[in-house]
């Protein structure tokens, strides 16, 4: 059984859990149709995704969080209440840019949530330093955030494997599952 939230500015779609192969489909066919909220004015606000979520799903589920998790702040309690019922898994999507700018010179830049502009000098090495400053602060924050919500993270970089990332993961989750119900992981048997 497979269920989803799509979420843009809001709440746009919940496709509520069924099986079969044919639900599946119809799921993966609305999550590649769904197109991003650009311009719209409004921020992510990731409390009232997972407020939902908690409403929505009766049974006690796995639920996979897929998101960059650029957000207002605040959303951390609403997913550690969800963690509460369910077995929640974030899905942390990044791009190396996000941690250094690299030097383009003078670039716009558009937020995609409000469509606000800037015109940004990547050359001077001290905007680079605030930028991965500032980066290094975010990321530190998000991490405390999903550590405090009790979620376990899979980090995709928009650079790498996604079935290797995918499969390094269950195996790490594997071997904590292994030692915590006091069991010997095989490798440690040799």
């Amino acid at each position: 059984r497979a269920g989803a939230l799509l979420y843009t500015d809001r709440i746009d779609t919940v496709l509520p859990a069924r099986g079969g192969r044919r639900h599946v489909l119809h799921l993966i066919d609305r999550v590649a149709r769904t197109t991003p909220a650009q311009g719209r004015g409004k921020t992510t606000q990731l409390g009232e995704l997972f407020d939902r979520a908690a409403q929505a799903i009766k049974r006690r589920s796995l639920v996979f969080v897929v998101s960059d998790f650029i957000s207002e702040p605040g959303w951390a309690r609403a997913l550690a209440f969800l963690g509460q019922r369910h077995e929640v898994i974030a899905v942390r999507l990044r791009d190396t840019v996000e941690m250094a700018l690299p030097d383009l010179g003078m670039v716009t830049m558009e937020d995609a949530e409000t469509g606000q502009q800037l015109f940004v000098d990547t050359h001077d090495a001290g905007c680079r330093r605030r930028f991965a400053s500032l980066a290094a602060q975010r990321e530190t924050a998000l991490r405390a955030a999903l550590a405090e919500a009790g979620a376990d993270c899979v980090e995709l970089s928009t650079g790498d494997d996604l079935a290797d990332t995918l499969a390094r993961f269950a195996r790490l989750r594997k071997r904590r599952a292994q030692m915590a119900s006091g069991g010997v992981p095989a490798a440690l048997m040799k």
